[in-house]
């Protein structure tokens, strides 16, 4: 018996369908990708426009790290210090570290009660302790005066 001669089948795959169908595949691919960009625009809009002098439209920070380490330093140095909130009214700010040391010391003072029952010494001495020359110091004295 004769050997028979094997070679690959060639009835199966057709090169040029082959190849046809890959350049369809990138084709499509391509077609598909420029219409993504076309209908889903993602070009970003916050990009900084060029020589803004208009001060309603201000320009975007250029160091937010610095800004942000300034702010801070400066909420901690009002922390800090003892002022004034409004003079009139007679609000006053102390350091943190010392309203901290009243509340622990001295306890919270009843702020339940009417405004024209007359103030618990203690309260008084809070008040006093805390902001002396504040006007709500005077009137606790007053009204604790009357009271007598």
């Amino acid at each position: 018996m004769a050997k028979a001669h094997r070679h690959p089948e060639s009835r199966d795959v057709q090169p040029r369908v082959l190849l046809a169908f890959g350049g369809g595949l990138l084709l499509f691919i391509a077609l598909a990708a420029i219409g993504v960009k076309l209908i889903f625009n993602t070009t970003p809009t916050w990009l900084p426009l060029p020589a803004n002098t208009n001060p309603d439209n201000p320009d975007l920070q250029t160091a937010p790290q610095q800004d942000l380490a300034a702010f801070r330093a400066e909420e901690d140095r009002q922390l800090k210090m003892l002022g004034w909130v409004n003079r009139n009214a007679g609000i006053a700010r102390i350091p943190i570290d010392d309203a901290m040391w009243a509340v622990v010391s001295n306890g919270l003072p009843d702020w339940s009660q009417p405004e024209g029952e007359a103030a618990r010494p203690d309260d008084c001495a809070l008040i006093t302790a805390a902001v002396p020359r504040a006007p709500q110091a005077q009137n606790c004295q007053q009204q604790r005066g009357a009271g007598r």
